[in-house]
């Protein structure tokens, strides 16, 4: 019986547990962000100070202005994994960029560069929203 009422007891911290979140926010629903603050995703927590920074680039003898972001990204989650997911800057709601971001592996609570390149991207001139969301392929 008294092992009993300790599984039970377990249980039931699990699930308050799960029923509070443990306060990592480990949705992969499309978050808004804003330029340059922290923000949640995924049970990935990136650090204020975040940009984006146009960078030039010779494409078919032309020269292209296309976006970077980069900033340091932390792995909240007790599991080592990567991070991948899409900066999308739009624009009235009609996207204007697109950027595939990614860190390398990383354990619990490491943290580390991550980087958007945008290569496939124009650097947008004029946007009023940026969603971070799961990566579409």
């Amino acid at each position: 019986m008294k092992r009993l009422t300790r599984v039970l007891l377990a249980l039931t911290c699990l699930g308050a547990l799960a029923a509070c979140g443990d306060d990592v926010n480990t949705s992969t629903d499309p978050v808004e962000v804003e330029v340059g603050e922290a923000f949640e995703w995924n049970g990935f927590t990136v650090d204020d100070g975040w940009e984006i920074n146009g960078i030039d680039r010779a494409v078919n003898m032309e020269e292209v202005t296309t976006p970077e972001v980069k900033g340091t990204i932390t792995n909240t989650l007790e599991e080592e994994r990567t991070a991948i997911f899409e900066m999308v800057f739009s624009t009235d709601g009609e996207p204007v960029a697109t950027l595939s971001c990614s860190a390398a592996s990383m354990v619990t609570d490491q943290s580390q560069q991550f980087l958007c390149p945008g290569l496939s991207a124009v650097m947008p001139e004029d946007y009023d929203a940026v969603v971070v969301q799961e990566l579409v392929r």
